[in-house]
């Protein structure tokens, strides 16, 4: 990967500076500031490719969208083998509906860098959106085959093959993705439909049970008031509704999650690392979790660790743009420009909304609503 590697070091370390300051806003949603270090990069370097990354990134967010796609153009025009560039391109063509165009921007990107997996999984969503569930199929088996382990991808394969009327090979990636993430209720769910479809009814039934075992409505009312109750800075009060959570279900890897966050809020990094980590021991799957983790690392200035957390919640969720993000800060603290500027591009190649720190998304505690 190249195009943005200043020959200065001192240029580099102001631009790292910069850009960093310009995540780190974006992802907190402050989009004037993230747009400031943004142009003040490119009072450094006119010709960074990373800052106009970082512009389409804030631009998205704002949606302006024809902005964004120019901020995107200049950095192909820049160089035109940016693997990242191609891939945020062809996200912000799919939002304005042009989707042949998108398609075309997403197959430069993965003929540049196959490697990409979150452009790949991008254009399997695409296709399925579309219909061409063939191709869809294909770009998520590539995925699979780069990365055995990405439960996203055995869930949207299991779903396309469902779709497709094959029920017995969805639930073989429906059972992957159980074995994998073996608390996440959407996997149980998929695996019934197609235990369902195969007239095995007695499976079905036990494995929808398995997914509102995972999924108890009572036990998330609890959780999603103690978020509430985080975000608004009652963190004694979001403590105790966790902590009943946790004694009605004792096992519920979220509400170990979440009373770890709440730990973190508190200035109590010991017993928060204790907390996500028991999370984890009931679900190792859950990317944010790891995440999390290493952003408590990192604060502890615990670099080996954070490095290994971040990784972590990368190999399992690709598409998590903040974790690239954080491991881009890591390489920065050591002052190694080049890695910290390719794991800053990589975040920003990835146009989802960003999540504050301090977030774990409770919607994928829940099952799916149809």
């Amino acid at each position: 990967m190249g195009g943005w590697i200043p020959k200065s070091r001192e240029v580099g370390k102001n631009i790292v500076g910069h850009i960093r300051m310009g995540q780190v806003h974006l992802e907190n949603r402050r989009l004037a500031e993230a747009q400031a270090e943004a142009q003040k990069a490119l009072a450094i370097d006119p010709k960074l490719l990373l800052a106009y990354l970082l512009l389409a990134r804030v631009h998205i967010a704002e949606d302006r969208l024809d902005e964004a796609l120019m901020d995107c153009n200049q950095a192909v025009r820049l160089n035109p083998r940016q693997a990242e560039a191609h891939g945020l391109r062809g996200h912000i063509l799919h939002r304005r509906g042009l989707e042949a165009q998108a398609i075309a921007s997403y197959l430069r990107a993965l003929r540049l860098d196959p490697g990409l997996t979150s452009v790949r999984m991008s254009l399997g969503y695409l296709y399925q959106t579309l219909g061409q569930l063939q191709e869809s199929e294909r770009e998520l088996r590539r995925a699979l085959k780069d990365d055995a382990e990405l439960v996203v991808g055995h869930l949207s394969l299991a779903e396309i093959l469902f779709a497709s009327g094959r029920p017995e090979p969805a639930l073989a990636c429906a059972q992957e993705a159980t074995r994998l993430s073996p608390q996440l209720p959407k996997a149980h769910y998929l695996r019934g439909k197609c235990l369902l479809e195969l007239e095995r009814f007695d499976e079905a039934e036990d494995a929808f049970e398995s997914a509102s075992a995972l999924n108890p409505v009572g036990v998330i009312a609890l959780l999603a008031r103690a978020a509430r109750l985080l975000r608004s800075g009652e963190f004694d009060e979001a403590l105790s509704w966790c902590d009943e959570a946790l004694r009605i279900q004792p096992g519920f890897s979220w509400a170990h999650a979440l009373r770890g966050l709440v730990l973190v809020e508190q200035g109590q990094l010991i017993q928060a690392i204790e907390a996500l980590r028991e999370g984890l021991k009931f679900n190792p799957g859950m990317a944010q979790v790891h995440y999390q983790l290493g952003l408590v690392y990192q604060r502890l200035e615990q670099r080996t660790e954070a490095m290994v957390s971040f990784r972590e919640a990368l190999r399992l969720d690709p598409l998590l743009s903040a974790a690239h993000a954080a491991l881009g800060d890591l390489y920065a603290d050591r002052e190694d420009t080049k890695e910290a500027l390719e794991a800053y591009a990589s975040g920003l190649a990835i146009a989802g909304e960003p999540a504050p720190n301090g977030t774990i998304d409770l919607g994928s505690v829940v099952g799916p609503s149809s």
